[in-house]
């Protein structure tokens, strides 16, 4: 029983380990679509940027629910977190400029 109780738990670890490297990966990837989307307004191309301000803004919503479901973070990784959400979110609000 006690072997059970032990896997469960390391089962449960890798899952959310699984979940942070899902959040970050995801971030950078809507910090690159952030980026792209700037690149297409100065070059005029305001339609792809709105794609990518669309993808970018889907990712961080669906990434904060994501977030919000998270357990035990340490302080560490929250404040890590919270920051890339942070610059992603002045990005974001950042290419209003443009709209």
């Amino acid at each position: 029983m006690g072997d059970l109780f032990l896997e469960s738990l390391r089962i449960q670890a890798d899952a959310e380990e699984a979940r942070l490297d899902l959040i970050r990966t995801d971030l950078e990837l809507c910090l690159t679509f952030a980026t792209v989307a700037e690149t297409s307004y100065s070059m005029g191309h305001r339609e792809h940027a709105e794609r990518n301000i669309a993808n970018a803004e889907k990712g961080y919503s669906d990434m904060l629910r994501f977030f919000s479901k998270a357990n035990r973070l340490t302080p560490g990784i929250r404040r890590e977190l919270q920051s890339k959400f942070k610059e992603l979110r002045e990005r974001l609000d950042g290419l209003q400029r443009f709209r």
